[in-house]
């Protein structure tokens, strides 16, 4: 598996440090790195992380207030330099705490935890995914559908369009109709001709949603409740 993750804090050195170690780490790769904690904020906004390396103290936004403040917030590892806030550090949930300066060893540690913690999340977001089914009619067919295998779901006239990763399923039927068979927990309505499976958004901006390489509008009557949805 891999671990996409950010890491946000306003010493320079304490990046490079992070940056370094990150390499040392199969399984990690930095995507992004901010010495700016406003600048990181409005980042997590649109984009998910699996996994965040988070300064407690910066002169902008406090990491706790990033971590409180951040819809979906993805797991954490606290840095700091001082041993005060890992009280609130736990009380947040993060995975671990890291005290500056901390060594290879150590951070590997922390990785790992964080690891474990995410394999099971996606194991068991797959797992109750998997035995979901939904059945649509094609042509002369009865198909079962996996909701796991869902991207999103298009409108085409008299006709919707189930986008999967491999392949297509075009079915005559309503898109409420067939928003009335899914998990509101897993599926979105972002668009009057859109359906999105939540846990399959790459990133997203206050219009637009990527799934893999595919943009998806997000219509104005639709942005509240996208909102509320990434909020579960």
């Amino acid at each position: 598996m891999t671990i996409k993750c950010i890491a946000i804090d306003d010493e320079p050195i304490a990046l490079e440090i992070i940056k370094d170690f990150c390499k040392n780490v199969p399984f990690l790769e930095l995507v992004k790195s901010f010495n700016s904690s406003y600048e990181a904020f409005i980042y997590l906004k649109t984009n998910k992380p699996d996994l965040i390396f988070l300064d407690i103290k910066m002169p902008e936004i406090s990491g706790i207030q990033i971590a409180e403040n951040t819809i979906d917030l993805p797991p954490v590892i606290f840095t700091t330099a001082h041993s005060k806030y890992a009280i609130d550090s736990y009380n947040l949930n993060a995975i671990d705490y890291l005290l500056k300066p901390f060594d290879l060893e150590r951070f590997v540690k922390a990785v790992n935890k964080a690891k474990k913690h995410i394999e099971i999340e996606r194991q068991s977001a797959s797992d109750s995914l998997q035995s979901e089914s939904i059945i649509i009619k094609v042509e002369y067919k009865n198909v079962k559908v996996y909701l796991s295998e869902i991207l999103y779901i298009e409108a085409m006239d008299n006709y919707i369009k189930i986008h999967t990763s491999d392949k297509y399923h075009l079915t005559q039927q309503s898109l409420k109709s067939i928003l009335s068979l899914l998990p509101t927990d897993s599926f979105c309505r972002v668009h009057k001709s859109y359906i999105v499976s939540i846990a399959r958004i790459s990133h997203f901006t206050h219009t637009k949603i990527s799934i893999g390489e595919v943009l998806i509008p997000i219509g104005r009557a639709f942005s509240s409740h996208f909102i509320e949805c990434m909020k579960k």
